[in-house]
């Protein structure tokens, strides 16, 4: 090829089209949205709601806001969810989107803190052909491709503030401008956003838009962090267990009395997100063992304070033993239960008082937390003079 000066070049060279930044992006967005797509197509890559919504969360805070979320699902109405890192808030916008009406058009999801401030315009709303330089075609945003279905707006408060602007102009006359075009653009769409942030302090900090504030805090719903679910812990570790045993073909049956008790231990601060993690560390770990162990956890924080119980009675959840570091210390704790005018009848009423409570009067997870028959449960509440029709 004869050289020639660059004013001479051709616009669409070759080379130029290799360096161009709005093609790569162009091209990096293309691909992360497929690659999104894939892992909602993929049945083992997340939660389905229906399993989410019934045998993942048992606790009266999870029910909550799984109910708040059944009641809005068939609506449009703008829903902001609310809750730590890691408690599972775009599974709970892929399960709004499943049980609306828009469940065949497209679940578009966006986490706003990833994207770079100068992108997320074009990003969000698509750019024009000239808008800039090396804006070398039209393109769609992510609220078009979008239209019909659902968006979901991760760390809205991220945001830029033109960008709030544009986003609240979608929601109250349902049209946008691409980047460098004038034409409006008629979408359908509904807006779910996510934040681990409080929108009202960023409000008062002058971060967020106090109206976009209010038009996207229409429906609020709060996601519990996994330290106020403890019910759900042993839930989630063995739906997790499952996945990843069979991920990995290994053939683990449950956990031990010891690692039970480490996960019920365990603060979670890294709530849903990081029990996952751990449960398939632990499969890794695990060496042709029937059983997860507190080894194979490797929650190293839990092991002084376990210690420090150790002298306290317990009983199995798998043999109903009583047992403590030692049978001294068991005989030690049985004889504190003995004093005048014990009775054995009321201590064992006390004690399915006590499993009833722990499993907010389900008979069948009592019985087996007592580890006897729901017909022997239901014998000793009717002799007891209980109702065990729940």
């Amino acid at each position: 090829m004869p050289l020639q000066p660059l004013e001479e070049w051709d616009e669409d060279t070759d080379l130029q089209k290799f360096f161009n930044t709005e093609r790569l992006n162009t091209e990096l967005s293309e691909r992360r949205s497929n690659f999104d797509e894939l892992k909602r197509q993929n049945p083992d890559a997340r939660i389905k709601p229906e399993g989410f919504f019934s045998a993942i969360g048992e606790s009266p805070s999870f029910r909550k806001a799984a109910a708040l979320t059944r009641k809005v699902a068939k609506t449009k109405a703008t829903v902001l969810l609310q809750g730590e890192t890691g408690v599972g808030k775009e599974v709970f916008a892929q399960a709004l989107h499943e049980a609306s009406d828009r469940n065949e058009n497209p679940f578009i999801a966006i986490n706003c803190a990833s994207i770079p401030t100068d992108l997320v315009e074009s990003e969000l709303f698509g750019v024009e052909k000239g808008a800039f330089t090396g804006a070398l075609q039209s393109r769609k945003g992510k609220i078009e491709a979008a239209h019909s279905g659902t968006l979901f707006l991760d760390e809205v408060v991220e945001l830029s503030p033109r960008a709030q602007a544009s986003l609240l102009r979608v929601l109250q006359e349902g049209v946008l401008n691409r980047v460098g075009s004038y034409t409006e653009i008629s979408v359908d769409v509904r807006v779910i956003v996510a934040t681990n942030e409080d929108l009202q302090t960023a409000v008062t900090e002058g971060k967020f838009r106090q109206d976009l504030y209010y038009r996207l805090s229409t429906f609020p719903i709060h996601i519990p962090p996994l330290r106020e679910r403890k019910q759900d812990i042993l839930l989630l570790a063995k739906f997790f267990l499952q996945k990843y045993a069979a991920m990995y073909q290994k053939s683990i049956k449950g956990f031990t009395d010891e690692a039970r008790e480490y996960l019920n231990l365990h603060t979670w601060p890294g709530n849903v997100r990081e029990i996952q993690n751990i449960i398939e560390r632990a499969v890794i770990l695990n060496e042709d063992h029937n059983l997860i162990d507190a080894a194979d956890l490797m929650l190293s924080n839990i092991q002084e304070r376990h210690s420090q119980s150790g002298q306290k009675l317990k009983i199995s959840a798998t043999s109903g033993n009583l047992h403590a570091a030692d049978d001294n210390n068991v005989n030690q704790a049985l004889e504190t239960l003995f004093h005048e005018g014990f009775d054995l009848e009321k201590f064992n009423d006390k004690l399915i008082h006590a499993a009833l409570n722990q499993c907010d009067g389900n008979i069948s997870k009592a019985a087996r937390l007592l580890n006897i028959s729901r017909a022997k449960l239901d014998y000793r509440l009717s002799k007891s003079g209980l109702d065990s029709s729940r």
